[in-house]
């Protein structure tokens, strides 16, 4: 099924695939003629013949000549139709890993994703380099050389095939154990990426922790398993071509013997003998060739099965066929009876209902693995509940685009990430064609422009990988500019103001509602000061909404039942 889809992928691209197949034909058949013109040159050479030596030694270097210029066209296209399979292939793994559920993506690993965009793509890019430089060439060697074998003698011709038989059902029989060791190896491979790209995004909790050996230990271990693998693959392979030798010296062997009594009995010549001697070298590697091509498929095929798991993968959101676009008018958030679970065995929400009224500021809190972030993350459709609704003013947001309900509901998770460049080009992700003046409002609301202009470059300062050149405050601060840059209807701030101080807090939240007076704006978080900015708040228990109210009753409320915890695991 995989090789099937990777033809598929081929045969978008005509032109280098019908061209390189003729060259690689053409290239076969001026090489195989070339034995008969040696068989030619040395008969000559047993009758003196200075004539005909100089025809056939020009007629010898004319075919070489063609031949080589034909295996140079075939390689080029070859290689113009591998990386033009392996563009298509990574234009299609970009734009699904931008769709890939959460869960599989976190079930995967980012390493493992990597290693299949990169290590298990160039795998699949080598099969069609192999396929038409050796397997297609091999071919038409092993059918013209073999026919030709034929037109000399059959008898010897036979022989010599016999003696080479062996070769494809050899490399057969290694295939399936090299594949099985391969795909092993491929899986410790992308382990060993995952813990290469923790160690290097992590760096500094890497430091502090003091945990640079013990991660050198985890990958001392990945990399021993890796090498142990490719070393078993490694002897495998040399199995194989200790075969390829020992059976093409033997056909060599039975030509010379049975030839060489034919000459002797004057049934042949020598010209015919030396013939068949090239002929049976080019038999050895085109049927070694198809043996090792079914090795070369095999690991391919792993690798593309990796590929396509990926782009295959089963979207857990899907946007409904009749999807139509959101328009937001007034901004009324409602979570009726929503049922919802991550893993399908434990329940996060447990029917809760809760509604957010238009321009309200509405401020979410409760114990961790209440639910809290889960709302942020249905409200977006990352994830869709199980059972229940998720609404915007009165709408059903999976019947909706989802472009447009992300473009209208902004979120700042707790988990920031800003991506390499400047801080600039990080507040203006969310719209890259925003002017100068359009980022620094922003970062004026988030609180972070007067900052940014005390830097020796400004809004021009590199941020650096993930943002480490910055605070954790001033990350979260770039992020919540970075969204509200995108001009949300509903605003959905997830624990982003958690490393900021009280002060810094209140500026961004009277500005917020300053600004984008009017909207609603969701508020998680377990900070008091937070609480406090908000019209209302809501006490999340076990999936439910356990109480609500205005701030100052729920705060007090909250710092009862805190007390009430210690005094009863005293």
């Amino acid at each position: 099924m995989a090789l099937r889809r990777l033809a598929g992928y081929a045969a978008r691209h005509k032109v280098p695939l019908i061209v390189g197949l003729t060259a690689s034909a053409l290239s076969t058949v001026f090489s195989v003629l070339v034995p008969q013109v040696a068989r030619l040159i040395v008969d000559s050479l047993v009758r003196k013949s200075l004539s005909d030596l100089q025809v056939y030694v020009a007629a010898i270097v004319g075919l070489i000549v063609a031949s080589g210029v034909f295996w140079y066209l075939e390689r080029v296209e070859a290689r113009k139709l591998a990386e033009l399979v392996a563009a298509d292939l990574r234009v299609e793994l970009y734009a699904k890993m931008q769709e890939l559920p959460l869960s599989f993506i976190y079930r995967k690993g980012a390493g493992q994703l990597m290693s299949r965009a990169t290590a298990d793509l160039e795998e699949v890019k080598r099969l069609f380099l192999f396929f038409m430089m050796a397997f297609i060439s091999s071919l038409f060697t092993l059918l013209f050389s073999l026919a030709s074998m034929l037109t000399i003698d059959p008898l010897v011709a036979a022989a010599s095939y016999l003696a080479l038989s062996p070769l494809p059902f050899i490399f057969r029989s290694f295939a399936k154990r090299i594949r099985l060791k391969f795909r092993e190896a491929r899986e410790v491979y992308g382990e060993i990426t995952s813990i290469l790209r923790e160690t290097i995004v992590g760096i500094l909790a890497v430091k502090a922790l003091a945990a640079e050996e013990r991660l050198g230990r985890r990958l001392s271990g990945r990399l021993e398993k890796y090498w142990g693998e490719m070393y078993r693959i490694g002897l495998l392979r040399a199995l194989v071509w200790s075969s390829f030798v020992i059976l093409g010296g033997l056909s060599f062997a039975v030509i010379y013997y049975l030839g060489g009594q034919k000459v002797l009995a004057g049934e042949l010549t020598v010209g015919d003998v030396v013939a068949l001697g090239l002929y049976s070298t080019m038999l050895t590697w085109p049927m070694a060739s198809m043996g090792l091509a079914v090795t070369r498929v095999e690991l391919s095929r792993v690798a593309a099965q990796r590929v396509f798991e990926i782009l295959d993968a089963r979207e857990e959101v899907e946007e409904a066929p009749d999807a139509q676009p959101l328009e937001v008018k007034e901004g009324r958030v409602e979570f009726r009876d929503v049922w919802f679970s991550y893993d399908g065995d434990r329940w996060v929400l447990k029917g809760l209902n809760l509604e957010v009224k238009p321009g309200e500021v509405l401020a979410i809190t409760g114990p961790p693995g209440s639910g809290k972030s889960s709302l942020a993350m249905l409200l977006l459709r990352l994830y869709d509940p199980q059972k229940g609704q998720v609404l915007i003013d009165g709408v059903d947001i999976r019947r909706v685009k989802l472009s447009s309900l992300r473009s209208q509901v902004g979120l700042v998770h707790q988990d920031i990430y800003l991506f390499p460049g400047t801080i600039g080009e990080n507040i203006a992700y969310a719209k890259p064609d925003a002017s100068r003046e359009e980022i620094e409002r922003a970062a004026r609301l988030a609180n972070i422009h007067d900052f940014i202009e005390s830097l020796p470059r400004g809004y021009d300062t590199p941020v650096g990988e993930g943002g480490v050149t910055l605070s954790g405050g001033q990350r979260q601060r770039v992020a919540i500019a970075r969204t509200l840059l995108a001009n949300p209807k509903i605003i959905v701030l997830d624990d982003s103001t958690s490393e900021v101080d009280a002060e810094t807090e209140k500026a961004i939240y009277d500005a917020l509602t300053k600004h984008f007076k009017g909207r609603t704006i969701i508020v998680v978080t377990q900070r008091p000061s937070t609480m406090r900015l908000a019209d209302r708040v809501v006490v999340l228990r076990d999936g439910r909404v356990a109480y609500q109210g205005r701030p100052e009753d729920v705060i007090r409320r909250l710092m009862r039942r805190g007390v009430e915890v210690k005094q009863s695991n005293r």
